[in-house]
């Protein structure tokens, strides 16, 4: 009895099957983040805060609030206290991104050193790749969370200086 070999390697049909997987899942993600970011609704938003305060604003009291160097000092030192953690997150996003590149130059440098066949490169490669791709989404994504924070705080500064600053 001769055992014969399979047309193509399991491990490669294992790979396309990863990937098949991968591309279902990636397109539902990438709908749910592209749904996430809405700049044109929350320059919406901001404007509307921004209009509804004007008009609330009693502009005789908050001139006095707006010569004060005491309060001006603390709004854009909370202001400039946000602008700086905001610098430290895009920071370690770049690191991240950066360590990224690194291991996967570092996995590329070794795809292949190991396989006894053409299909057997093809499928450590598909794998090796998908690896990279999944670990540049977790990046992007942690990116996204991180500006989606910085976003926030600064929407938190905005309307609480509003308040204090316009007296509405």
């Amino acid at each position: 009895m001769t055992q014969t070999t399979p047309l193509i390697d399991p491990n490669l049909t294992d790979a396309l099957q990863h990937w098949n997987q991968y591309c279902a899942e990636s397109r539902q993600n990438a709908l749910i983040l592209l749904n996430a970011i809405t700049p044109l609704k929350d320059q919406i938003q901001v404007t509307g805060q921004l209009l509804e305060s004007a008009q609330k604003t009693n502009w005789l009291e908050a001139s006095t609030k707006f010569t004060d160097p005491t309060t001006l000092a603390g709004a854009f030192g909370e202001l400039a206290d946000i602008q700086i953690a905001a610098l430290g997150k895009m920071q370690e996003g770049y690191s991240a991104f950066l360590k990224t590149a690194q291991a996967s130059g570092d996995q590329l440098s070794k795809l292949g050193k190991d396989v006894d066949s053409p299909q057997a490169l093809l499928a450590a490669s598909l794998e090796t790749s998908l690896n990279i791709l999944k670990q540049y989404e977790a990046d992007a994504t942690e990116e996204a969370s991180s500006m989606s924070t910085i976003q926030a705080a600064y929407r938190a500064w905005l309307q609480k200086n509003l308040l204090a600053l316009g007296g509405a």
